[in-house]
């Protein structure tokens, strides 16, 4: 057996080789642990902000560039009145409402066409009688139901016509497509 000096020796010594092992395992006990994980949080949650900030600041600067160049065709403001080609989408007699609907959204997203407006059998004889007033045997001789429905728009030219017409040609409901295929002078 050791005598009570060496015991009390060898515990100081274990203990103090206990207390160190301790400290650098856990470097300031639990309260150590805790900063840390405390400085962890702080340092995900900052670097988070900084991500959405950067990603926030980069969708913006890209909203901007995009925005900020007018495409090649809207160089000139494209208005009813001005230059440009116009082209009427004539529908089949009976074409349904959601068959109207899909042409007309084709039509509207497409980033050709401009003034873009409906013309239902009512407005289409009006018209008809209007253009055709000089003619009363025409008028005389023609049904308000023989006159489609269309869809009337502008494009700025005939490439852009031929582009509408191959977008919505194939769409049920369609019966023609015909382009003025000439500049209106501006």
């Amino acid at each position: 057996m050791l005598d009570s000096d060496t015991d009390q020796v060898l515990r100081a010594a274990l203990r103090a080789e206990y207390d160190l092992a301790h400290e650098a395992l856990r470097p300031g006990g639990v309260a150590a642990v805790r900063a840390a994980a405390v400085r962890e949080q702080r340092r995900r949650a900052i670097g988070a902000a900084g991500l959405v900030a950067l990603l926030l600041l980069g969708g913006f600067a890209g909203w901007r560039i995009a925005g900020s160049a007018p495409p090649a065709q809207t160089a000139a403001p494209r208005t009813c009145d001005g230059p440009g080609t116009d082209v009427s989408v004539f529908l089949e007699q009976g074409t349904t409402d959601e068959r109207r609907a899909e042409i007309h959204t084709a039509l509207e997203n497409s980033a050709l066409v401009y003034c873009l407006r409906f013309e239902d059998q009512a407005t289409a004889w009006r018209n008809f009688q209007r253009q055709f007033s000089d003619a009363p045997d025409l008028v005389s001789a023609t049904k308000p139901e023989n006159l489609p429905e269309s869809f009337r728009f502008r494009v700025a030219g005939r490439a852009d016509a031929d582009a509408v017409e191959r977008l919505v040609a194939p769409l049920t409901g369609v019966s023609d497509v015909v382009c003025s295929c000439q500049l209106r002078p501006s």
